[in-house]
Formats: structure tokens, sequence, C-alpha cells
């Protein structure tokens, strides 16, 4: 168990960047990820693996070619007629030059380059293997034997045979490109002259069916017996046992070799390591291997899928790695610069100078459970459970706390100060501190009685730091009571740790309690942690925290630490790891204590329900950042092929850009932001999405870039593509310019019609002035010089004949009672509210009844003919002449009826206002004369109008008044 564990960790004490998988840990530490059916593959048998020139890994299926950037498997499209997601793909070869090589197992082979198909060759049987030499020839290995690319064609080399019916990898040039060949003749070597055969099959070393010669000069030669290595000699004992079939020199020297039913097989230095079925392979034949540019391990399986293995900063140990138990519980640091494992009913365990072994217990590991750990001044261990206390000694354990009442019992926490003082922390009955180091009984009476303690910390400023379910205490000196923290919220403290700067960190249910010269901070589900037990922290070496939970491990950046605590920032930066960092379980806990330590070698150990896992924070990648790559932009639904230049349509929407990054050690980690000119005025950080989405863009051309960096790393390079968005009909510049001239036409439309309007108001006003001025002159103005004359013929009849000028005056009088009420009735014209549309028959109909309904006279207006549109003027004058009839009639006749007829001709207009009154029987122009100047009125607005007024009138049976109009006079 020693030296699988001095495998594990002799070589991590020293810091080594990754560049494959590291030889020095344990085959099941490797992260492994196997993908199937089920995961996206078209099938689970993989012939052949490689890279394309973008970086894409392209896999060969026995239903098709697919590309996978590390999440998502996507069909290889070169061409529909190739149907490459429809054939068995048995070969793949990515050239020197960038272009790709795809063989099928009908015989077809093609080379695809920028995406296009350069060259088809068809080579009659199916394509095992392609390789290319030191020259930049292409060698194809096919059931019909090796053939080799001249010119445009392909040549058979007549001197070998086709392989045998198990050789699939039979094609090898070394990092030199030097040429192997493996046939159903032996094994050839290229050289100057032409191939020459180095061993032949169905010798001691069986079928030959596969070579590989590592950097060292070694030629690894796999057989149907199994590996043998040729150092210039045969050898005659394999060195693995059974059929091997692929064989792979890995970047750390480290060799791969797959068999056909025995699994995969790791070679180094001598030791050989197995990984099977029993041990979660999914398929113990194994098709081919190949090494990406990040020192992965891919593995292409009979029935398994496609796996990946890779080396993580996270490794795991448990039952495969030698421990006897898998539930892991204390990790504590002892005097001498080692480390102590302790779990439940598993062993205890100590790490020493990158050794680990395991170390005697009080009792039989079946029926032990270790709940606390601690080493006193004297390096003399400590173990704490619910049974109670055991002190080691050079001849075995001292218990204390034996009775089942005892205090020293239910014990969570051990700790040893500065002044040898022990103190011991119980689920249920407080603190108890013994002086002398050693328990005394009884024992003294405890601090915090009551409270269950879970940790206990002595800080390098000696304050004695206590950890309960109700919260944080603390005390000044040995003999100081404890008191409450202040300035913390109440709740269960699951570990308390002090960093580099002093700082004591409590860890709590979703929240990290931070406690300093400068105060005290809370960080909480405010900041980002996540509302879950944190249990342990423990920092590395470059301040970073690393947190347990029961939902895997929190790396806290310590930059985003200070820049919360100084206010910059609200959110922490922290990565979370889990499964895709190699653990075998994310289930941290901290029911046991210290649950968790930093080794002297750097590394961070955590207890887990499946064992511990080691932290090597110092580990790192070799790598530059992310490559971006573009895959895909949708317009309106439909996938639009990714070039460096796309035109969208005019009525383009619902645009979105799938992009990805090719890194295939943790692809779920990478982070992306992007932009778009025109946009966005600056980079949109987008997580972990790999897709943007835009509703439209405007018209213009428009840069979208995207960029990727793994987890607190550099930004990688940009990848882009500009999308040139058509205008609409209603974005385009000459669609403005006719909008502009259209705008312009209406305003000067809408100007003149402006204008227009207020000279119509203005002759509408002055033709209103005009007839009000016509008004006045023909009846105040003619009825004031009437009145004037008779004045006169009044004075000049007054010293000759009084009763002459009596009866001038009295006339006079009646003269102005007449103009008055026409002086009336024009203001009363100037206040009417008729709409101007109003016909003549209206305003008839309603002078008529506004005369007549008040004294009940019944009234009517009757219309014959054809009513045609009249003149205003017209219109009102007849209008007038009427209304002075109606009135006349009412005033003086007394009628019963009166009735207005309107008599249309094509000439002339009849208004004709007859009354069944008193009549009269004077002759119409004697009546003017006799103070009746409404007739004369009458007359005047008829004549004006061309036309003649007629008035005839017979006593006792009624008037009859008729004014008629020409329809074509002008006035």
């Amino acid at each position: 168990m020693a030296a699988k564990f001095l495998l594990a960790l002799g070589v991590g004490v020293f810091w080594r960047p990754i560049l494959a998988l590291d030889p020095a840990v344990y085959v099941s530490q490797y992260h492994k990820q196997h993908w199937q059916v089920e995961q996206g593959l078209p099938h689970s048998y993989v012939y052949s693996i490689a890279l394309d020139s973008d970086g894409y890994l392209l896999v060969g299926t026995a239903e098709g070619l697919v590309r996978f950037d590390g999440l998502h498997f996507r069909v290889y499209r070169a061409g529909d007629p190739l149907r490459l997601s429809q054939r068995w793909i048995s070969s793949l070869l990515a050239a020197r030059d960038g272009s790709l090589w795809i063989g099928t197992f009908d015989g077809a082979l093609y080379e695809i380059s920028g995406g296009h198909v350069r060259s088809r060759h068809a080579l009659g049987g199916s394509i095992f293997q392609l390789a290319e030499d030191s020259d930049a020839v292409l060698w194809a290995s096919t059931r019909n034997g090796v053939f080799r690319r001249a010119g445009q064609s392909f040549v058979r080399q007549d001197e070998l045979g086709p392989p045998l019916e198990m050789s699939w990898n039979v094609l090898h040039a070394d990092t030199n490109g030097k040429l192997w060949v493996v046939t159903r003749d032996g094994l050839f070597e290229r050289r100057k002259r032409g191939f020459v055969r180095l061993l032949s099959n169905n010798g001691r070393l069986g079928d030959i069916l596969t070579v590989s010669r590592a950097r060292d000069g070694t030629l690894w030669v796999g057989t149907n017996r199994g590996l043998y290595r040729l150092n210039g000699e045969e050898t005659s004992t394999p060195l693995i046992q059974g059929p091997i079939v692929a064989l792979l020199e890995d970047l750390d020297g480290v060799l791969w070799a797959g068999s056909w039913g025995r699994g995969l097989f790791r070679v180094y230095r001598g030791r050989v390591d197995r990984w099977s079925s029993s041990q979660g392979l999914p398929d113990n034949f194994i098709r081919t291997l190949f090494e990406d540019r990040e020192g992965n391990l891919w593995i292409g399986l009979r029935s398994g899928g496609l796996g990946r293995w890779r080396e993580s900063r996270i490794l795991s140990y448990g039952v495969p790695e030698g421990l006897a138990g898998d539930y892991g519980s204390v990790v504590a640091p002892g005097r001498e610069g080692d480390l102590w494992l302790g779990t439940w009913r598993g062993g205890l365990y100590c790490v020493s100078g990158g050794v680990l072994r395991p170390r005697p217990l009080p009792m039989p590991t079946f029926y032990f459970s270790i709940s606390s750990l601690a080493m006193d001044s004297r390096a003399r261990l400590w173990i704490g459970n619910w049974e109670g206390l055991f002190e080691s000694s050079e001849g075995g354990f001292r218990q204390y706390g034996v009775q089942s009442d005892s205090p020293l019992r239910r014990i969570n926490a051990i700790l040893f100060d500065r002044t040898g003082g022990l103190w011991i922390g119980t689920d249920d009955r407080g603190v108890y501190r013994f002086p002398g180091g050693k328990p005394s009984d009884p024992p003294p009476p405890a601090l915090l009685s009551g409270l269950g303690i879970s940790s206990l910390l002595e800080a390098s400023s000696g304050t004695i730091w206590i950890g309960t379910r109700d919260g944080l205490y603390r005390c000044e000196g040995p003999e100081m009571p404890p008191k409450a923290a202040p300035g913390l919220p109440s709740g269960r403290v699951y570990s308390i740790n002090e960093d580099t700067r002093g700082r004591i960190w409590a860890a709590a249910f979703g929240m990290l309690w931070l406690v300093s010269a400068q105060g005290v901070f809370v960080f909480d589900r405010r900041h980002g942690l996540p509302e879950q037990p944190l249990y342990r922290v423990v920092e590395d070496r470059h301040g970073n925290l690393w947190v347990s939970s029961p939902r895997g491990l929190l790396e806290i950046n310590a930059a985003s630490v200070e820049q919360v605590i100084a206010g910059r920032t609200q959110e922490l930066l922290f990565e979370t790891h889990g499964a895709e960092e190699g653990m075998r379980t994310s289930v941290l806990h901290g029911v046991s204590q210290p649950a968790g330590a930093r080794g002297p070698d750097g590394s961070l150990w955590f207890p887990t329900v499946r064992g511990f896992v080691r932290v090597q924070p110092e580990v790192h990648r070799k790598m530059p950042p992310p490559r971006s790559m573009i895959e895909e932009v949708t317009v309106n639904g439909r996938p639009v092929s990714p070039e460096a230049r796309l035109k969208l349509e005019a009525d383009a929407r619902n645009i979105s850009v799938r992009y990805t990054a090719l890194r295939f050690s943790s692809p779920s980690k990478v982070r992306f932001r992007y932009r778009l000119t025109g946009f966005h005025q600056d980079w949109v950080e987008a997580g972990h999405e790999r897709t943007a989405r835009f509703n439209e863009l405007p018209p213009g051309v428009h840069k979208f870039e995207v960029q990727a960096r793994d987890p607190w790393g550099k930004w990688g390079e940009a990848a882009s593509v500009e999308l040139i968005q058509e205008p609409r009909f209603s974005q385009t510049w000459w669609f403005y310019l006719l909008l502009g001239l259209v705008g312009s036409a209406l305003a000067a439309g809408l100007f003149r019609w402006r204008i227009l309007s207020v000279r119509s108001r203005y002759a509408a006003i002055l033709e209103e002035r005009n007839r009000i001025g016509r008004e006045w002159h023909d009846t105040l103005v003619a009825g004031f010089s009437a009145i004037s004359l008779q004045l006169e013929a009044a004075l000049a009849a007054l010293a000759t004949n009084p009763q002459r000028t009596t009866d001038i005056l009295e006339v006079t009088r009646r003269m102005v009672q007449f103009y008055r009420a026409e002086a009336r009735r024009v203001i009363w014209d100037l206040r009417d509210s008729r709409p101007e549309n109003e016909s003549l028959p209206s305003a008839l109909e309603e002078t008529l009844r506004r005369a007549a309904e008040p004294r009940g006279i019944q009234g009517k207006v009757i219309i014959e003919g054809r009513p045609v549109d009249l003149p205003a003027e017209v219109q009102h004058n007849v209008l007038r002449i009427c209304q002075e009839a109606i009135s006349n009639a009412v005033r003086h006749a007394r009628p019963k009826t009166i009735e207005v007829k309107l008599i249309y001709s094509s000439s002339a207009l009849r208004a004709l206002v007859s009354d069944d009154g008193c009549g009269f029987r004077e002759a119409p122009s004697e009546l003017d004369t006799a103070g009746h100047f409404g007739l004369t009125v009458m007359r005047e607005r008829a004549h004006r109008l061309g036309g003649s007024l007629r008035v005839t009138s017979i006593p006792r049976v009624g008037t009859n008044v008729e004014a008629e109009v020409p329809l074509n006079h002008s006035v």
C-alpha cells in the first residue's frame, strides 16, 4: 500500500506543468469520460480519431463522421453528395498542409481542404489506416495492399501485401517522419532504397498487428500474443499478454497499449498498469488511440464509443488507491510537516515525504471512527470520537472517558494551545480546558455549557476561537471566559481557520464570516455564494480560498475577496469543482474536525464520502487560451453558412450566432464574451452561454466578435464574422429622399392651402362687411334719409300749416319704428348661428316656425320644381323678402294660415308668400306713403337681383306677395 501511495504522491511534491497524463499518479485517478450513442455519437464503434485544421476533434464511426468541440457532436459536412454522415469512416489523417484525408470502409478516399472536396480516389478495398512520411508523401493501407500517393493518383506498392484480418493500426510514422508498415508478411521499415523487412509473422512473436517507435528509439510491437520491446533484437517474453492492436506514446513518454479484449495498458519505466471493464472501462476492445494538443488521451472502442482520459488538479484517493475504507473524515497537519488522514471505519494514515503509511488504531478498524485529530507538543497523536479520547504512546493508546456517562465522550474537536493546555470540544456539554495538557478526573467545569462545539482554533495572536451550533465565540486568553464574537449572525459554525494575514474565517450555512483588525464581514448569497453548508476554508499559496461543501469544492479568487471587502464590487469570483475535475463524488463534509488542511508541498486535502481529494493548486496547464470558433448563423430560423462576410436580407429577423471554443480538457468551464459593432459599445459577458441572439440589426456592416478564456485566464484571439444587413425599403437613402420630397410637397401644399384658406376667410369677411354695408345702406341709411326729408318737410310746414306738420311727424314716427325694427333684424342676422350650408327651404321653414307658432298660426313651405344651388347673395335676399312678407302678415293681417311657396324653373325662382288674413284695399304704392316701408325694401331687394315684386290683396280674403328672381343674373 505504501508503494502505491509513493507512486501517486512522490512526483506530485514538485511543481509540474501538465503536458499529458502524469505517469506518477494511479490510472484510477485520471479523469475519465465516455460518450456513446446516448451522448450524441452516431455509432458506438469508433474507428479513427484526428484533429482537423481548425482544431476540432474528428471522430469516424461505423455510421458517419462527426466534429466534436468537447461538449457537442455535430455532423461533419463537406458536400452532400459525399454523405459522410452516413458512410462507414475507417481512417482519418490531418496532413501537414492543412488538408484532411478521409477513408471509408468501401474503399473511397477523399481529400478535403477548406471544407470542400479537392480530390477523390477509389482504392478498391477497405482503407485501414493513413500516414504521412517525412517527405509529406501520403500512404494508405487497404485490404488490397499498400498505396503511395504519386502526383494526383495513388500507386500500389507491389512489394508490400495487405495487412492481416485483425490489423488496423498498421502504418506508423515517428516524430521524424520515418515510416513502418505492418502487412501479412511481417514488419517493414522504409529506407532510402525501399522497404526492409524487420520481422516476419508466425515467428516467436506471433502475428504482428501494430507498431510504434518511441522517442528514445525503442520499437514497440504489438502482436496477437502481446506487447514486445525491440532494441535491435527480438525479445522472447511479452511485457503484456494478449492481442495488442493499438499503440501510442504520449508527450510524457508513456506508452499506451490498446488490447483486443483485455482493456487498456499504461507502460512507463518498466511498470505496467491496466484498466479494464472491471474497473469501469465501457469496453475491453480498443480500436484506436489518439492524443490531442492538450495532452488528453482519446480512446476509440469497439462498442463503448469514445473515451477521454485527462489529468486534473484534483486527485481522488480511496479504496482503488489503497485505503481500507471510503469514508474520509479528518485531515490534520502534524508537528513534523506530515499530514494525518482519518476515516470512519477505514483506518488512519500518515502522509510523510510523499509516502502514505497506515498507522495502528486503538481497536479494530471496522469498529473505529475518527471524529477529531490533534498533535501535542511532544508529537503524540490524540484521537477523539463518540467513545472517548485516545492518546497515542509507544506501546499503543490510552483511553479517557471510558465510562458511558463521562463528559469526555462525543468529542468533536481537540486543540493544544501554545501553553500546552488541552481543549476538548464536545457535542453536547461544551468545552473543557485542561491546563496541564492531560484530562483530569473530575474535569473542570465546562465552558459554554450545554452548547454543541463544532471546532476549535488558536490564532497566531493567542486568541482561542470556538465554533458552536449557535455562533462564534472567542477567549482572549487561556483564563478568560469565552464571549460571543460581536457583529456576526447566529448559526452553526462548521469550522474556523486563519489565513496568512492573520484574519479569521468561519464557515457556516451559505456564509463565510471574516474577522480581522478592521472589523467583521459576512459573505453570503448577496455576493454569489450558494445557499448550502460551507464546511472548511483552506487558503492556498496564492491566497485563493478553497471551501468544501456537499456540492463540490469552491475555489474563491483572492483578488475578488479584497474587491468585495473594499466595496468596489458585489460579486465574488469563484469556480466550483466536482465530477468534471475528476472527483469521484462532489459530496464533501465537515462532520469531523479538522475537515481539511494544507500539506507541506502546498497541496490541499479534504475528506469526502468516497475517500479524500487532493488539490494541486500549483499544477498549471501550459496551454494558450482556448480558440473561439463561429459555427453557425441562423436567420429567421434558417441556418446560414458562417462565411467571413454574410449578407442578410432586408427582412432578416431573429438572428442568432452559435459559437464555441476548442477546449477539450474542461470545456464546460470556458467563459465567453462577444460584441457587435454598431450595436454594443463594449463586450457583453456571456458566461458559459454559446449563442448570441439579436431580434434585428440596423442597416449597415456589423462585425460580430467572440472571445473565450479559461476560468480567470486570459482572453483568447477573437473569432469574427461580418454581418451585412441590407436595408428595408423604408430604410434606403432614396426612400428618405422620396420621403423628404413628399414632405416638402405636403408642406408646400399645406402652406398654399393655408394661404388660400386665409384669403378665403378674408374674402368671406370682406363679403360680409360688404353685405352689412349693403344692409345698412338699403335699410337704415335709406330710412334715415327718408326720415331726414320728412323732418325737413315738417319744419317747412310748421309755420304755415300746423296740421300738415302733425301728419308729417306722425309718418316720421312710424318710419322711426319701422327702421328701428329693421336695425334689430340686421343685428339679429349678425348673431344668427345658422350653418352656412343651410338651404333656402330650410331657412324659410325655420323663419316661418319662429313667426307663426307663438301666435297659433298654421304655416307650411311648399317646393315646386327641382331645387338648385343658389348664389349666397340670391338666397340671402330672397330669404329677406320672404321674412318681411311673413312679418307683415303676422303683424297686420291676423291670418290663420301662411303659406310660402318656392317655384324653381330653369331660368327663374319665384317666391310666393300667401296668407288668409284681413287683406287691404290700398294699392301697394299707396302703402309705402302710408308708413309701410317694408314693401319698398322688398322691392329694392328684388330689383337689385334683376327681378320684380308683386303684391295683391283682397279684403277679408288675404294677401299674396310674389317675388321673381332670374337665376342667371349677376349681382
